[in-house]
This record gives structure tokens, C-alpha cells and sequence, in this order.
């Protein structure tokens, strides 16, 4: 199985020149529904692209002592990302410690169930509210980036991907009131 964060910061720095904070940022913010890196996937695996031809770094004044370094997708790295977009997928997982935790709880302590419930709910309203904001920013300026469009597709995919969890947490709360 192939290591995917060289292809989701090849990815992103196809639509821009970001830092490593910048693509973590993004990740968090946008991506956070299907997908997880953290600092130290993403810094080794800058290093990795650097050495390998398929980024760039691009030092920037930032307005103090220290330089903003941004890295820049290469040809090499483009052709990467094209050849791997043409391979099968393999098996997509997503793992939930809050829905493992229903799963075994055998209804054993239904007010902590209820509190996980809950916060699991108040996540997913969170997380609606911030999609639908981007959404809103998104469809405004749509011919933004060459892949605009389907980025506003999985977008609405997490959209009604939240959705859905707060109407099954509703149901579930009635249902054991």
C-alpha cells in the first residue's frame, strides 16, 4: 500500500504555493471528513518531494527575521500526480472511536452514551456550519482554481455526510428518551 500524503500536498500545491502549516491547515479545515495528516507525515514527506524533483521551495519575506518557505509543485511532480489519478483505488477505510464505543457499549451507561451522542452531534452542526461557509465562498468565485468544481463535489458530499449524522443522533436521542 502506497503512502498518500506525497498526493494530497502535490494535490493541493497544484492549486497554490503553500507552507507546510498552510497545507496542514487545509487539510484540517477542508479535507478533515475523509482524510487526516499530521505534521509529522507531512514535513518528512516534503523533504521526500523536495529530494525527488516534484516540489520546490520558494523563500518569501514574511515581515520578520524568518523567511516564509512555500513550496512549489514541479513538472515531475504534476506527471505524479497524473499517473497516480489513473491507478485503481485501494480500499478506502474510516475509523470512529465514537462509534466504536456505541457499538460495544451494549447500552450499558446510557447518559455517557447520550453525552457522546451529543458532542458527536454538536461536531457534525460544527462542522456544517463551516462546510456550508465554505460552500457559499466556493460557488462564488467557481472558475477559481482548474479543479474548483470538484472540489465543491466532495464538498457536498461532507455536506450531506453531516447532515445525515445529526438526523441519525436526533433519532437516536428520541428514541431513548
Amino acid at each position: 500500500m502506497k503512502k498518500k500524503t506525497r498526493y494530497v500536498l502535490l494535490g493541493l500545491l497544484q492549486e497554490e504555493d503553500l507552507s507546510g502549516y498552510e497545507l496542514k491547515q487545509i487539510i484540517d479545515k477542508r479535507m478533515r471528513f475523509f482524510w487526516q495528516e499530521s505534521y509529522g507525515q507531512i514535513y518528512p514527506e516534503l523533504k521526500s518531494l523536495l529530494a525527488a524533483g516534484m516540489i520546490e521551495e520558494k523563500q518569501e519575506e514574511s515581515g520578520t527575521k524568518r523567511e516564509k518557505v512555500r513550496y512549489h509543485i514541479t513538472d515531475k511532480g504534476r506527471e505524479e500526480i497524473s499517473i497516480w489519478l489513473l491507478e485503481e483505488n485501494e480500499k478506502d477505510t474510516t475509523r470512529s472511536e465514537f462509534l466504536l464505543k456505541l457499538y460495544v457499549s451494549q447500552n450499558k451507561d446510557w447518559a455517557t452514551m447520550r453525552k457522546h451522542i451529543e458532542m458527536f452531534m454538536d461536531q457534525a452542526k460544527m462542522q456544517l456550519e463551516f462546510f456550508e461557509l465554505c460552500h457559499a465562498q466556493l460557488t462564488s468565485c467557481i472558475e477559481l482554481h482548474e479543479n474548483h468544481r470538484q472540489i465543491v463535489d466532495v464538498l457536498n458530499l461532507g455536506i450531506g455526510q453531516q447532515r445525515l449524522y445529526i438526523t441519525w443522533c436526533e433519532d437516536l436521542l428520541k428514541r431513548e428518551s
